[in-house]
C-alpha cells in the first residue's frame, strides 16, 4: 500500500491532520486563538509520529480497550479464539492483554479527501497477521464543519463503520481514544469536565472484573466540574446517546462529546507523573473516551457475567457509530 500524506480539514478557526499511516487517527486537532495562532486542543502529535499511542486520538477496532487472558481469548460460538498480546510482556505489575484493537497500528487506504472531509478505509485482507479471528472492514468518515450558530465554532464528526466480512458471525466493539489539552491559550485554565456516566467498573490493569456500581468519582464527574485532583482511570457505565462537556473557563472555549447510542460506556484518564501520589504534577492532558463495551467485556463475557456493551455482528452486517466534537464560544 503507498504511503499516504497527512489529510489537512480545515475551517477559519479549526484544524484538523488525520494519518493515514497510523490507523486514520488524529495527529493534530486545533482552533485559531489569539494573534492568529493555532492552538490544540487534542495533544499534537511530533511531525512523523510512528507509534499511535501518542497521537491526538486514535480509533479502537474492532475491539476497544483490552482483551485479557494468558493468552488473551475470545470465546464466541462454541470456540475459544487467541489473541497475540500486545502490552509489554511478563512485569509483575501489567496483566498481560491485547489492547485498544488492531486497526489503529495499521495504514489505512484513503477513499476520498477534499477541503473539509475524508473516507479512510481498513480492510483486514489487505493486512498480514491481524490480530482478530474474523474478515472485518472499518470506514471512518471525517467531516470538519464551520459553526453555523453565532457562538458555534465548528464540529468534527467522525463516522466509523465495521462490516463483518467473514462468513460467520462474530463480536464486536469501537471507541475513540482522543487526549485534550487541560490548557487553551489561557495558562490559567482549570479543566472543567462533566461526563454523563452513571456507575464505574472494578479494575484490575486495566480490566473490568465485574459489574459496574455507583461511587463517588461517578457522580463527580456526572454532576461536572474542575477535573478531580488526582490520578484517574476508570470505565464507566454512560447514559446512552448523552453528551459529554469540557470547559475551559479562561480562554472562553466549551467541547461536546456527542456519541451515538451505541457508544454507551466512557473511560476517564486523566494521569499523573506518579499515580499513587496525589502531590505529584497532573500531566497536560485528559482522555475521555466514548467506546461501545466495558474494558475486557470478552472477559467478563468468558466467565458469565453479561455482554457488557458488546455487540454480534451477522456476516455482511455495518456496526454503525458516530462522535461529534462540537467546539463553542462559553456564553
Amino acid at each position: 500500500m503507498p504511503i499516504a500524506p497527512p489529510i489537512v480539514l480545515a475551517t477559519p478557526a479549526l484544524r484538523c491532520v488525520i494519518d493515514p499511516t497510523l490507523g486514520a487517527g488524529i495527529a493534530d486537532f486545533s482552533i485559531m486563538g489569539p494573534l492568529k495562532t493555532w492552538y490544540p486542543i487534542m495533544r499534537r502529535s511530533a511531525p512523523g509520529e510512528t507509534n499511535a499511542s501518542l497521537l491526538g486520538s486514535f480509533i479502537m477496532a474492532p475491539w476497544a480497550n483490552r482483551i485479557s487472558g494468558n493468552p488473551p481469548t475470545i470465546e464466541h460460538g462454541g470456540r475459544t479464539h487467541t489473541l497475540a498480546p500486545t502490552t509489554a510482556a511478563g512485569t509483575p505489575s501489567q496483566q498481560i492483554v491485547a489492547q485498544h484493537g488492531d486497526a489503529r497500528k495499521r495504514p489505512w487506504r484513503v477513499e476520498r479527501s477534499t477541503p473539509d472531509a475524508a473516507t479512510l478505509v481498513f480492510d483486514s485482507r489487505e493486512h498480514p497477521r491481524v490480530n482478530w479471528p474474523w474478515k472485518f472492514m472499518c470506514e471512518a468518515r471525517f467531516t470538519l464543519t464551520h459553526g453555523s450558530a453565532q457562538s458555534q465554532i465548528g464540529r468534527l464528526t467522525i463516522d466509523l463503520d465495521i462490516t463483518n466480512l467473514d462468513a460467520e458471525p462474530f463480536p464486536v466493539g469501537c471507541g475513540h481514544h482522543p487526549y485534550f489539552m487541560r490548557h487553551l491559550w489561557a495558562d490559567n485554565d482549570a479543566l472543567r469536565l462533566r461526563v454523563p456516566v452513571t456507575a464505574r467498573y472494578p479494575l484490575a490493569h486495566g480490566c473490568a472484573t465485574g459489574p459496574a456500581t455507583p461511587d463517588a468519582l461517578t457522580r463527580t464527574l456526572a454532576e461536572g466540574g474542575p477535573v478531580p485532583d488526582e490520578h484517574i482511570d476508570g470505565c464507566f457505565v454512560g447514559q446512552p446517546g448523552a453528551a459529554a462537556e469540557l470547559i475551559w473557563p479562561s480562554s472562553g472555549i466549551v467541547l461536546s462529546i456527542e456519541p451515538s447510542p451505541n457508544l454507551a460506556h466512557w473511560v476517564v484518564y486523566a494521569p499523573r507523573e506518579s499515580a499513587g501520589e496525589k502531590s505529584s504534577r497532573a500531566l497536560p492532558f485528559v482522555a475521555v473516551e466514548p467506546q461501545s463495551h466495558a474494558n475486557d467485556a470478552f472477559g467478563l463475557q468468558r466467565r458469565g457475567l453479561g455482554a457488557f456493551g458488546l455487540s454480534v455482528l451477522d456476516p455482511r452486517a455495518v456496526f454503525r457509530t458516530t462522535c461529534t466534537l462540537t467546539v463553542r464560544a462559553s456564553s
